[in-house]
């Protein structure tokens, strides 16, 4: 029989903003206790004034400093008494047309949006490890939509997320027969200040609303429970997903429609 989630502290990075904050948010509402990470000291307290319940334990670290986050990790646990759930949501986003996004952007998505990823990963399984002899533990690594099909004018950014998506697949099936499960978010364009900082938005973006954090979190929630490993949190994500893997040349016609 399938274990229920254990009871025990959660970590949410990117805390400072988006859907960090609205996981945060939400978390609190239900009592929980919390650790929140985020590069950003200023966003970390913004995040804390606005939750009810116990006080959250804030940490600073950048997901691209292992050393850091190994630290933040423990320091959460043993504020925590046990940590048993991690969501991971730090990111960045950079677009552009392929030969013209520099290098560093490039390089920057993927330190962030992927190697973060490991990093957290390989920081918090030992503590999951733990907590799992006592019940489920989680671990939700965020992706995109553009995680499981690419698109104009964020090629950087997709790739990045495909590493996300292809890095949780691989670890959930090395934790098969442990209590310790992974799930790849993959959420739709998100109403944050990630998306809204744009300067320009690539054509994708005309093809559906900007979903606010609020409906994705909430999505989330109600998928935390169920065994698929890639969540999707929207209808029209879900039938893109399943079109493009039936018939990708009609996905293609709607992204050239869009540009």
């Amino acid at each position: 029989m399938r274990k229920k989630r254990v009871e025990a502290g959660w970590l949410v990075t990117g805390a400072g903003s988006g859907f960090g904050r609205e996981v945060a948010r939400r978390l609190a509402g239900r009592g929980e206790r919390l650790a929140l990470l985020d590069r950003d000291r200023a966003g970390l307290d913004a995040t804390a004034a606005l939750l009810d319940g116990p006080a959250p334990h804030l940490e600073v670290a950048d997901v691209t400093d292992p050393p850091a986050i190994r630290e933040a990790v423990e320091r959460s646990e043993r504020a925590l008494g046990a940590l048993g759930h991690v969501f991971h949501s730090a990111g960045v986003l950079a677009t552009g047309h392929v030969e013209e996004l520099p290098a560093a952007e490039y390089r920057r998505m993927i330190e962030v949006n992927y190697l973060g990823s490991v990093h957290v990963a390989q920081a918090t399984l030992p503590a999951l490890r733990r907590a799992s002899s006592r019940g489920r533990a989680t671990l939700t690594l965020v992706a995109s939509i553009g995680g499981l099909r690419g698109f104009p004018e964020m090629a950087g950014y997709c790739a990045s997320k495909f590493a996300v998506v292809g890095f949780a697949q691989a670890l959930a099936a090395e934790l098969v027969g442990t209590d310790v499960e992974v799930k790849a978010l993959c959420p739709p364009a998100g109403d944050t200040p990630m998306v809204r900082n744009l300067e320009r938005r690539p054509p994708i973006y005309k093809l559906s609303p900007l979903f606010s954090a609020e409906t994705v979190v909430e999505g989330w929630l109600d998928q935390l429970d169920r065994r698929d490993r890639v969540a999707l949190v929207d209808l029209q994500s879900k039938a893109l997903w399943r079109l493009d893997r039936l018939a990708p040349r009609v996905v293609d016609l709607v992204v050239r429609l869009a540009r």
